[in-house]
């Protein structure tokens, strides 16, 4: 039965305000106007809904770049010296700007381990740094003892270490995280004393910055920027629908 071109105008005109709702559901959660070309399909085949998204203002902003200007787009952050999880060869890569002070990216440390663990080579995981030093003074220092125990090949059990432990990154705790984790506690006490691993820690932080960065943790999916500490179920549906659409 043929439907009637009135109700078949009323159908679209319909769908049509749904559409532009969502779209502007999506823009007031994540205060930017950035691709929701993805959100937008989870919703509309109802794997999320628009509650699910509050999770975009689930992350600690830095008050000293709040108001600098953000670029939209797709952006190339993936680099080949920062510790990373998974495959090069991987369909869908995936770098997170965190913050060893930030209780956000503490929650979310759990998440990526476990979202590595689930996809192994089907996705890489680059975790690059963003110390917000105006709230965690101790961070910087912190991101500095994980580049020393990525020297030994130990970066993410030192990660893990440090948002295990986030309430103490003192000089000593750092180092004794080091000794706990059997890393050569001689070469690891030179290199943290050499602030030899700054200049990469300032490279992550300026390109996260240029990149839109506000806060941690922020991801990016293939280079597609998503802020906030993103629930394990809904990282999982993003995978997926990224990977698919790869």
């Amino acid at each position: 039965m043929a439907i009637p071109l009135e109700d078949h105008a009323i159908h679209s005109r319909r769908n049509a305000v749904a559409a532009v709702v969502t779209v502007l559901v999506l823009t007031l959660l994540s205060g930017f106007a950035w691709r929701v070309y993805h959100y937008a399909s989870l919703i509309q085949s109802g794997e999320l809904t628009e509650a699910d998204l509050v999770f975009t203002q689930r992350y600690t902003a830095s008050e000293a770049i709040a108001s600098a200007p953000i670029s939209e787009g797709e952006f190339d952050v993936v680099t080949s010296d920062d510790p990373s999880l998974g495959s090069e060869n991987a369909a869908l890569t995936i770098v997170e700007f965190a913050d060893f002070g930030c209780p956000y990216s503490r929650e979310e440390s759990f998440v990526v381990r476990s979202m590595a663990a689930l996809f192994g080579d089907r996705v890489r995981i680059v975790y690059r740094d963003f110390p917000i030093l105006e709230l965690h003074p101790e961070a910087l220092a912190a991101s500095e003892a994980a580049e020393c125990a990525a020297e030994q090949g130990r970066f993410w059990e030192y990660h893990d270490k440090l948002y295990a432990n986030q309430t103490d990154h003192s000089d000593d705790a750092l180092i004794r995280y080091a000794t706990e984790l059997n890393l050569n506690a001689g070469e690891f006490k030179r290199c943290l004393s050499s602030n030899r691993n700054l200049r990469e820690i300032d490279e992550d932080y300026a390109d996260g910055v240029e990149a839109g960065v506000r806060g941690t943790p922020t991801f990016f999916f293939n280079g597609i920027r998503i802020p906030g500490a993103i629930p394990e179920d809904t990282f999982m549906k993003l995978i997926e629908r990224f990977t698919v659409s790869s």
